[in-house]
């Protein structure tokens, strides 16, 4: 799970390069991406790995390069990321 913190809202287009980057995530070994807006300057972002080395690695190799240009610019704190365990799932 990731909480983006931004110092201002994000353009409406760049959400249309979430769901680009979703497909190109999974492709690269995710299992399911999720984007959910707490509020204009709060987003979360819920992704699902098979493990936690695989999450790292899609991170460094194309999640990582991908939030550069269209987030990183807007963000007002570092991304607060938690790594963690599914125990229970309704899927």
């Amino acid at each position: 799970m990731n909480h983006l913190h931004l110092g201002e809202p994000l353009p409406p287009e760049t959400f249309a390069t979430f769901g680009e980057a979703g497909r190109t995530l999974i492709e690269a070994g995710m299992i399911s991406f999720h984007l959910a807006r707490v509020d204009d300057t709060h987003l979360i972002l819920v992704l699902f790995f098979p493990t936690a080395e695989d999450a790292d690695r899609v991170a460094k190799e194309v999640g990582g390069p991908w939030m550069r240009e269209p987030v990183v610019a807007y963000l007002a704190s570092p991304t607060e990321r938690s790594v963690g365990e599914v125990l229970v799932s309704s899927s």
